[in-house]
């Protein structure tokens, strides 16, 4: 008697979407990808499908778990931006890896703006933090301070007017 495929349900896939939002919040994208990537495995363990249809299907539970707003990129968004300057990150750091998780640039600007006159303190605190109070020696001294600014995130402009 030949053994039945299995398949893949789209309960299953709700499931496993609801079980990455009760940990934190995601992108649509990024939840997009994390489950293609979690259920293309499951072709290694005797369920077959198209993969077209997986994607549509996963896409489809997305949108459901968005329209009950269980998923929201708005959230996501506001989550990540508070995360990442509570790690001392700025702004042009922030735009990029929102951008590389397909966030809309809406939304990025949106949040980016609302929180504008944060900016400046947080690059001084992350600053002092680093280097102290003290000024730089030299110009190559003044470069790694700059650099270090710069590979934060924070605006060349903003910058200038903290290093010394």
């Amino acid at each position: 008697m030949p053994v039945k495929p299995k398949e893949i349900k789209p309960v299953d896939i709700r499931r496993a979407a609801m079980n990455f939002l009760a940990r934190r919040e995601h992108a649509f994208q990024e939840l997009v990808d994390k489950l293609s990537t979690k259920f293309l495995r499951y072709a290694d363990y005797g369920y077959t499908f198209e993969k077209d249809s997986l994607l549509e299907l996963i896409v489809e539970q997305i949108f459901a778990l968005k329209n009950e707003n269980l998923q929201s990129d708005e959230r996501y968004v506001e989550s990540f931006i508070n995360g990442r300057k509570s790690a001392g990150k700025g702004p042009v750091r922030i735009r990029r890896e929102l951008e590389q998780k397909q966030v809309s640039s809406f939304l990025i600007n949106t949040y980016l703006e609302a929180v504008n006159d944060q900016w400046g303190s947080l690059a001084t605190e992350a600053y002092l933090k680093k280097f102290g109070d003290s000024e730089s020696k030299d110009f190559k001294e003044k470069a790694k301070r700059t650099r270090f600014l710069v590979y934060r995130g924070f605006p060349h402009d903003l910058v200038r007017s903290i290093v010394r």
